[in-house]
This record gives structure tokens, sequence and C-alpha cells, in this order.
């Protein structure tokens, strides 16, 4: 195909932090939109027009938040006039990132809009993939176009850069997507810096490619000039005027990336171009594992602000009693004054920015490898860190004030005034039994299986001391379960389900279930990655060779029984490596089995991985996972060359063979490798005998802004049970992990069981997340999780709500709706 134009399109590629820490960075984002109105200009409607796009949304709602009118006009003009873009993602965000998270950042977007601007595209750099449910929320948000400048480094794209293509939604619905070439060519080839000779040569060079290429049916070339933090001046303009005065015959002329998609998605209605479904799985969702502490931190903030966003909302909806203050500001205790709600939702607002922050694709400095020790480096991963830790704190803070809102809200309180309690909620439309941990007096951890109504409480007694023994032999029987645990093997070799006779361990693993595994580079490897650099852990570079060391332990077996609750525990250890203390419980009356792994590892440099071992028996298994708003089979519903060594997750995962099934599901650690361990194969496709699942807490296979070392002291929990698997299993397993039921420890005058305020129906096929709005507002949000559309009826039992829709409103197959709830003035 003959190239009969390019377009040239500036930005600056967003990075929160990376080039300076992320407090500077964040703030001169922002400003970065002041100085794009000073270069603008007045209008000339040549080629070489100063134009702009800015790449993602955050630092023009940063500008609009405090800009004068008449510089928000400004930049409303420039927009309608077609020379700046706004574009519709919140930031360059990872697969850390829930469906929640994102759907927050989307929700920004109404500013834009108030403010008269448009998005039309949403833009990504660097990061290599995106979860499936995403395309949907685009859809959602008035977004149907999707530019991303895949970093070729540590991966491969779906296509060969650039190319075009549809992805197809869960929802079936569609998104036309343009696989862009890498931004950072901006600079490599002295466009943004005006190298008017070196960026013809190259830009020459890019042309005779695209135009060689028997696949690229476009006549169109589209070239970023942009890179990292880049402050924006107007110096490409003259690489555009040196280049039509010597290429008369292929003019170059500025756009913006919407301009840009118009063209491409135009020409693209001449030709057929691939039309593709399934997750984009980011090959750089490695680097999740090289800070899992705070990864760990981040994902329990998420999970406090669920909790906190659906027991404000049920404390609101059941109509407030008096709640019981504290007087002292201390985080076991309750809230000393009760938050307006206007200022619970400026609360959590502050919270979905910090999670968004730390979901956003930036880790470290770009001297973080190369210099651990330097104080920007341990700057930088504060700041970073920090994001994690602020929504902790925050989310944690209105999760303990909504919990005791809303077991207060709507229940008449005891008269017993001393008598300690377990106090239990479930946020969740459906009737819930889990296994929850509480803590009594700040003294010690006691569990209980606690069975509470959808949107209800329930109290119950605190669990007495259970007594210990030793198992010698490490047979233990439970109601539900015979064990066989091997402390030499590192953990549970033989569990069978005493119901079906079923065995879920494959016998022939390389370990015990719970067993933490290291993996090290095989001595005397000279892989180029350990001889030349560490960039080159790569596709084009195979390998290098890791072997698996299983941590294994020769002490006693300890079981501890009471409540009918069953405790099994274990030790083990790498000499010079790591400890670890491995906790199984099983309930006589849940089905789920939860294991808590503590890791305890001192620092150490250079390539390494842990796992914690989870080796089913499920022959030719099929796994479903669940991503962001979404669940995919790995292997199958995938974009083609994405990553299928390693695989990010929210919280689920299902295993299902031969008529066998598991669900699986983790609470901290999102990385898994599936089937066994694959690191450095960069497999084409997943090759796998049985299912086991390797969660993979962290490892050390990075460069540049990823840290050069490992160190842990924390503990990962996980639960999982037999059962048979669908997609709807997987996502409802997943979200009851996301967002647990919420146990207390309760002294003084401890409140009857709430009654739920509303009823949602039918609950087997719909999730229902709830959230607080300002003046006196609740939103439903309904998740169809099945695969037909479903007419949810909702019912609200106080007096004084009226909804915005009537009931049954119908929810599409997969699809997302919200109904909101406003108190009545009368």
């Amino acid at each position: 195909m003959t190239i009969r134009q390019i377009l040239l399109v500036p930005h600056t590629h967003h990075d929160v932090g990376y080039t300076n820490s992320p407090r500077i960075i964040d703030d001169m984002h922002a400003r970065i939109v002041d100085r794009v109105l000073d270069l603008a200009g007045p209008a000339t409607g040549r080629d070489d027009e100063f134009r702009w796009t800015f790449e993602v949304a955050r630092p023009v709602l940063n500008f609009l938040r405090r800009a004068a009118p008449d510089r928000r006009a400004a930049l409303r003009d420039l927009a309608a006039a077609g020379r700046v873009s706004v574009t519709g993602g919140y930031l360059n965000m990872t697969q850390l990132s829930s469906a929640a998270e994102t759907a927050a950042g989307y929700e920004e977007l109404s500013a834009m809009r108030d403010a008269g601007l448009v998005p039309r595209t949403q833009q990504h750099g660097d990061v290599n993939g995106l979860s499936w449910g995403i395309v949907d929320q685009m859809l959602d948000a008035g977004i149907d176009r999707l530019v991303m400048a895949l970093n070729p480094d540590h991966g491969r794209p779906p296509f060969v850069q650039p190319s075009g293509f549809h992805w197809v939604a869960p929802t079936g619905r569609r998104i036309f997507v343009w696989l862009s070439t890498h931004y950072g060519f901006g600079e490599e080839w002295g466009i943004i810096d005006g190298d008017v000779a070196l960026a013809d040569r190259r830009i020459s060079e890019f042309v005779s490619a695209l135009e060689g290429r028997s696949d690229y049916g476009w006549q169109t070339a589209v070239v970023h000039a942009a890179n990292d933090n880049r402050w924006p001046t107007d110096r490409f303009l003259d690489v555009v005027r040196a280049w039509n005065v010597r290429h008369p015959d292929l003019p170059m002329r500025t756009a913006t990336i919407d301009e840009a998609v118009d063209v491409l998605e135009r020409e693209a209605q001449g030709f057929e171009i691939p039309l593709v479904r399934g997750e984009w799985a980011d090959w750089w969702s490695h680097g999740h594992g090289s800070t899992a502490r705070e990864v760990a931190v981040y994902r329990e903030a998420g999970t406090f602000a669920r909790s906190a966003q659906s027991s404000l909302a049920l404390a609101g909806l059941r109509g407030e009693r008096a709640t019981p203050l504290a007087e002292v500001l201390g985080y076991r205790r309750g809230p000393v004054r009760l938050r307006t709600a206007d200022e619970i939702h400026e609360a959590m607002t502050h919270v979905d920015e910090q999670l968004l922050l730390y979901g956003e694709h930036t880790w470290g400095s770009w001297e973080t490898y190369s210099k651990p020790h330097s104080t920007f480096t341990h700057s930088h991963h504060n700041a970073k860190s920090a994001f994690a830790y602020d929504a902790w704190d925050h989310a944690r803070d209105l999760a303990i004030e909504g919990w005791y809102r809303s077991v207060h809200a709507g229940a008449p309180a005891s008269s017993d005034r001393d008598v300690a309690r377990v106090v239990v909620a479930n946020h969740s439309e459906s009737d819930r039994v889990e296994v929850v941990d509480v803590e009594v007096d700040g003294a010690r951890h006691v569990r209980l299986a606690a069975a509470v109504p959808a949107f209800a409480t329930a109290s119950f007694d605190v669990p007495a001391v259970p007594q210990e023994d030793e198992a010698g032999n490490g047979i233990v029987k439970t109601d539900l379960y015979r064990l066989i645990v091997d402390p030499s093997r590192g953990g549970v070799i033989s569990m069978v389900d005493r119901g079906t006779g079923r065995e879920l361990i494959d016998p022939d693993g390389l370990s015990g279930l719970g067993a933490v595994v290291a993996e090290v580079v095989a001595e005397g490897s000279d892989h180029p990655m350990l001889t030349t650099s560490p960039k080159l852990f790569h596709p084009e570079h195979p390998g290098p060779l890791f072997e698996a060391v299983v941590a294994d332990g020769s002490g006693p077996v300890r079981v501890t029984r009471g409540g009918r609750l069953t405790r099994i525990s274990w030790g083990s250890a790498l000499p010079g490596i790591l400890q670890a203390e491995t906790v199984v419980t099983i309930s006589d009356d849940v089905p789920d089995v939860d294991v808590d792994v503590e890791v305890r590892k001192p620092e150490h440099f250079g390539p390494e991985s842990i796992f914690v071992a989870f080796p089913f028996d499920v022959e030719e298994p099929e796994f479903l996972l669940e991503t962001a708003g979404a669940v995919f089979q790995a292997e199958s519903e995938q974009l083609p060359d994405t990553s299928k060594d390693w695989y990010s997750i929210q919280q689920a995962i299902g295993v299902r063979g031969n008529g066998q099934g598991i669900l699986w599901g983790t609470r901290d650690a999102p990385l898994v490798q599936l089937g066994g361990f694959h690191t450095g194969q960069w497999a084409r496709t997943l090759d796998t005998e049985r299912g086991h699942v390797m969660s993979w807490l962290m490892n050390n296979l990075h460069f540049t802004n990823f840290p050069a070392r490992q160190d842990i002291a924390r503990t990962f929990r996980y639960r999982f049970r037999p059962a048979a698997v669908t997609r709807a299993d997987v996502r409802r397993y997943g979200r009851d992990l996301r967002e647990p039921l919420q146990a207390r420890h309760y002294r003084g005058p401890a409140p009857l069981q709430a009654l739920a305020p509303l009823r949602v129906e039918p609950a087997a096929q719909i999730l229902v997340e709830l959230r607080p709005l300002a003046e006196e507002r609740v939103r439903l949000r309904l998740h169809n999780i099945a695969d037909e559309g479903v007419d949810a009826r909702v019912d609200v039992f106080p007096d004084g709500w009226e909804a915005d829709a009537a009931s049954p409103v119908h929810v599409p197959a997969r699809g997302t709706i919200d109904l909101l709830l406003t108190r009545s003035s009368h």
C-alpha cells in the first residue's frame, strides 16, 4: 500500500513519576495544560499548526479544578476547533485495577463534559495489556476507540505494530483499536527535539517499512512526537516544515489523536481488519511481583473501600439510630464523630484517587534498578507506596465507621451492656456462610463460621480457645476432608473430599499444597540477561533456565480444634533464602479451605521468584480467570501473543476438567502461573496437563523502574473449594473474596440482628455494588454475571426512598446498569 500522508501526533507520555518524584510530576502535568495553551497561538490552518493531545484525563481534570474561567474557555475553544484532544483514560492503568476503580476513573470524565470537553478516544502508552472488561466500561463511558502505544520490552504485541483491529467486549459490543508504535520513537527519532536530519531519515525508513508490508492497508502513517513526561515545546514543527520541503509528494501535518483515529477508521472501511475477543494479558504484569508488600496493601485497601461503601449505604437505607461513639482516636475503636453524606462522598472520592494512582503503571524511577540505594530511588518508592497506604488508611477508617453505623442502624441494642460478641455484617445480595477472622481485645485472633442473611447482620458468641495437639503421622480428618501433610514436601500431599471420595491434590506434583517454592537461575547460566543486561529477559532470548526448590520442614504438624474448626500448621525453610509458616483452616460447616502462608525473606539482589503452590489434581484443565469486569478462559480467550507465561488476576480462578472443578482465590497476590512453572518460556501457547495454580508472590526479573531486590515479612491469604465451575461462579467467588463478611469483636450494648433494608433478585445472577453519594443518595450498581439478560427486581423496604427507574430493570448479559435511590424530601 502506498502511504499518501503522515500525521504527526504531539503529546507527552504520562508517567506518575519515573523522571522525577510522583510528588513533583503529578502537579506538573496539570501545568502542562497551561503550557499548551500558551504555545497554541492563533489558528493558521496550516500543516505545521501547533496541535496537541492530552494522553490521559487526569491532568486536564486537575487543570479544570483550579483554572480561571478564561483559561477553561481557551481550552474548550481549542478542543472545539480540533487543535487539542482530551482523552478518556484516567491514567495509563495496569491490570491491578478492579472494575470499580476503573469505573471511578471514567466517572470523573463528567467534569470534562461539564466544561464542554468531549473525550472520544482512549490512549495508553507503555502498558502491554488491558483487562477485557474495560472494553464494556469504555463503551458505557461513551468511548469507542483505543490507541495502544505498546512498549516492546519484556513482551510481544498481539499484531505487528502499527495495526488496527476491532476488539469485541464480553457483552458482544466492539471498539476500534489502533495498535500504534511506541511513543518513545518521538525522542529516539529526534522529532520532539527538532533534529530535522535524524527525523527525516527515521520517518522515511518507517514509511518504507509500512509500504513493504502486505498486511498494512492504510494510506496514512501515524507518528508520535512524545516521550516520558516531556515538557511541551513546538520544536517538532521544524520537522514538519523541513519534511514538506523535502517530500512534497508525501505531506506531513500535525494532528490530534482524535483526528488521526478518525482518518484511520475511515480508511479501514475499505478493507477487512481482524476481529478479536478476549483478554489482553499484559506481559509487563510480572512487575506486580516486584513490590509484593505494597501490592497486598493496595488490594486490602480496595477491600476496605468496598466494605465502607456498602456499609455506609446500608446504614443510610436502614435509617440510623444512635451509633455509640468512642472517645479515643484509635484504630481499634469506633468513630468519635459521624461524617455527613457529603463528607463521606468526599472521603471516598479521595480513596478512589489514591487507588487509581497506585494502580497506574509507573512503578519507580529510571534509576530504581541501576541505583537501588540512591535517595532518589527510595524517595520515589516512598511516594509511589504512599498512594497504597493513603488509600488503606482512609478506606479502613471509613470501613470502621461504616461497620458501626450499619450494625446499629435499624437494630435495637441488647439490654446486656458488657457481653462480648462477634458481630458480622453481610453487605451483599446473597445469604452467605463464611469463616471469618476476628481480633479479640488486641491480643488474639479467633475464627468462626458465620451465617448471615443478605444485606443483614448477625452476632455470635466469642469462640473459646481451641485445643492443640500434634499429628504425628501428618494425617488429619475433619467432617469434610481427610488430609495428609508432609513437611518434607512442603505441604499437603493428599486431600480427599470425604463426601465424594475425590482426591484434590496431584500426587505427582513437585510439592504439596501450600508449599513455598523458590525459583533460582540454574548455576552456570550464561543467559544474556545475566551477562549483558536485565533488559534481555525478553521473548527474543528465551530463558534463562530456572530451578524450582521447595521449602521443606522437619518439625511437627500442629493441629488445633474447636468450634467446629480445624487448624493445621507447619513450618518450612530454604536456608539462606526464606522461612515460612503455612496454616490451613477447615470448617465442618463450609466447604471452603483457607490457606495462610507467612513468608519471611531477607533482602536479596539478583533474579529470583517465590511461589506458593496449589497443585490441584484436575486433568485436561481449563482455567477461567477473573479479570476486571469479566472472566476469560486462558489460552482460548486471549488476544494473539499476549502473556501465557503469567497472568495478573483480580481475585478468583476456576479450574475445571473431566467433570472436576476447583474454585480458588487470592486476597493479596494477583500474579499466577498456570499448570506449572513457565518463567522465561515466552510461550505462544499454554500447555498444561494438570490444574496446578502457582501463586507468584514476588520476582526480581526487571530493569529500570522496578526494584532490584526482594524482601518480605507478610502473610498471604488464599481460599479454595471443590465445586462445579462456571464463569458466574468465578465472578461470585472473586466478589466474595473482594468483599468478605465484615466481622468485629464488640463489647458494649451489643446490637441485635439488623434486617435487610432491600432485596435484589435473582440473587444467583446479579452482583450488587452499593455506594452512598452526596445529598443522601445511594447508587446500586447491578452486575449481571450470567450469559443471558435478566430482569432484576429491586425492593427497598424503608419508607422515604425513591428509585430513578421502575422495578424490574433489565440488565443485559454480562452487562451492568446503575439504579439511583434518593431520599424523598417529604
